[in-house]
């Protein structure tokens, strides 16, 4: 099955849970690892692994840690309400690799889960690039929404409309 774009089934339960925390100054760190075109990510992915991950020069498995913008929210008459957030774009420098799509993952959960388990590398989203994307001795470089807002964030939940 090939990579598909989703925010994970198991991130939504485990947002309840309390399991992910996202605050900017604190909170948990959370990664982005990069796959091949035969990974088979999608919204069922639960958990960081490294089966079909890329590999290459200047490319560490697990990826890149993320820089967490925080945690935002916009509730006004014309919409239900989104909280979302962001991360600061993440480079791997002077590498050579090739990628389909990454997992956006939680490396120190700050909770059990619904199955009451501490998933260490819980997932959290799927992101499908469209393509292969490739650098050669290059930059190899995730452009996150920048400003973040409650349309275009990476994770956002609720009603836009």
């Amino acid at each position: 099955m090939p990579i598909a774009q989703a925010m994970c089934t198991s991130f939504k339960s485990d947002i309840l849970l309390g399991v992910h925390d996202f605050r900017a100054a604190s909170g948990d760190t959370f990664k982005i690892a990069l796959y091949t075109s035969t990974a088979d990510l999608n919204a069922n992915t639960t958990a960081y692994a490294a089966t079909n991950e890329v590999t290459g020069t200047n490319y560490t498995a697990g990826g890149n840690t993320l820089t967490k913008s925080g945690v935002s929210s916009v509730i006004t008459s014309s919409t239900l309400g989104v909280g979302f957030t962001t991360f600061s774009d993440t480079t791997w420098t002077n590498a050579t690799i090739t990628a389909r799509g990454a997992l956006i993952y939680n490396n120190t959960p700050s909770a059990n889960n619904a199955a009451n388990v501490l998933v260490a590398n819980a997932s959290v989203c799927v992101l499908d690039f469209g393509s292969d994307k490739t650098s050669t001795a290059g930059d190899f470089t995730i452009l996150f929404p920048s400003p973040a807002t409650n349309v275009n964030a990476i994770i956002r939940i609720g009603s836009t409309t």
